[in-house]
């Protein structure tokens, strides 16, 4: 596994990229794919700068300051950094731009060859950056068997700003359009066809031209749900298909706060534990208005006794939910993305359709119902995979 990350000091390494400085994105990305260990070259009167240009790594122990990376190659200099020159490194030139799932493709094709040296140019028109995997020593004489690592005809990073004064706009943007890769495999199908083409402007702006927060987009966000929920209970068709269109536009939205986050590289435990839980609290408020709604346009008392069986349902799914989340292992992972999948939203768009013909009631009786089979499906899946975990480990 590559724990060192050798950087040649961006001469734009202050550049600010949603309000972050450009090698320090670059530094947490690292961080965030297991590097422990950075060595960053710039000439000593560059250190000053380039220090400040690290953020919150500026006095870190985990970063050494060089010259030249030519010192690694002198067998008592490579001593003196703690650093084996047969180790495997990533190394990066210029002013790169980059997310975290192009770091990871990189560092993918270095675990399936280890041995060879793997380079990535930048997908700039002056191909301005590159990034490489290998043995320190190879990569430093720019030796070994090398490999190309080809980006698909659609990558968009990683990009080097080139010193246009229209580079850090273009990083942006291909930056606010790249985060739709890295959920997609946890979408529902609409989410990825649909919201995530919307979602991903919205954050752009919002990360471009506002101060706002992702907790703070959670919170609006909720409030317009449970607002949604209120217009649900009240018995008029167009209140009703009013409630159904601004509740697949919040749905919308509820990717923004996540992709916001990304893009300013604020992510928190506790911005996504606030998300979860405020998705699940307008969750019921809708399916509880929706309820309402129903019992007052039909006057059956029959909505009102579905109203504690449902949350009784979101009871059993939240228990189910957690104890899949509880599952560790590769093959958990691959099921949590699956459930992910599963308990998206996409059920927003059945919402509008019921409520264009006027027959929300169907939607009411199957969700109360649904509930309990989507958690019980669940809790069975869960135990097969914990099962299967278990007759797996040595």
């Amino acid at each position: 596994m590559i724990e060192t990350a050798l950087i040649a000091a961006p001469d734009r390494a202050d550049n600010a990229v949603f309000g972050r400085p450009l090698l320090e994105r670059l530094m947490i990305n690292c961080e965030r794919a297991g590097i422990k260990r950075f060595v960053v070259a710039a000439s000593h009167e560059r250190y000053p700068d380039v220090a400040r240009a690290m953020g919150k790594f500026k006095n870190s122990d985990t970063v050494s300051m060089v010259e030249s990376f030519g010192a690694i190659l002198n067998g008592a200099n490579a001593q003196e950094l703690g650093i084996d020159p047969s180790a495997p490194c990533v190394s990066f030139s210029g002013n790169l731009v980059f997310a975290k799932s192009q770091l990871k493709r990189i560092l993918d094709a270095h675990a399936s060859n280890p041995d060879s040296v793997h380079r990535a140019v930048s997908t700039d028109k002056d191909r301005g950056g590159e990034i490489a995997t290998g043995p320190i020593g190879e990569i430093l004489k720019r030796g070994g068997i090398s490999t190309t690592v080809a980006a698909p005809m659609t990558s968009l990073l990683p990009f080097a700003l080139n010193g246009r004064p229209e580079d850090r706009e273009e990083a942006e943007l291909r930056l606010a359009k790249s985060v739709r890769e890295e959920s997609a495999h946890k979408d529902a199908p609409m989410a990825r066809w649909v919201d995530r083409k919307v979602s991903w402007r919205i954050s752009y702006w919002l990360a471009s031209h506002t101060n706002l927060t992702p907790n703070m987009v959670t919170v609006a966000n909720t409030i317009f749900g449970l607002a949604c929920a209120w217009m649900f209970a009240v018995p008029n068709y167009w209140m009703r298909l009013f409630a159904a269109i601004f509740f697949l536009i919040s749905i919308t939205i509820d990717g923004v706060d996540g992709e916001l986050a990304r893009l300013k590289m604020i992510e928190s435990d506790f911005g996504g534990k606030l998300d979860v839980v405020t998705d699940n609290v307008v969750h019921a408020a809708v399916f509880v208005g929706l309820l309402v709604g129903c019992y007052r346009a039909e006057d059956s008392a029959a909505y009102i006794y579905l109203i504690p069986l449902m949350l009784g349902g979101f009871a059993m799914c939240a228990f189910a939910t957690w104890r899949a989340f509880s599952i560790r292992g590769e093959q958990a992972a691959v099921w949590l993305d699956k459930v992910d999948r599963w308990s998206g939203r996409d059920f927003a768009y059945l919402l509008v359709i019921l409520a264009l013909i006027n027959r929300l009631e169907y939607f009411a009786w199957g969700a109360a119902f649904g509930t309990y089979v989507f958690a019980l499906v669940l809790i069975w899946i869960t135990g097969w995979t914990e099962s299967s975990i278990t007759t797996d480990s040595p």
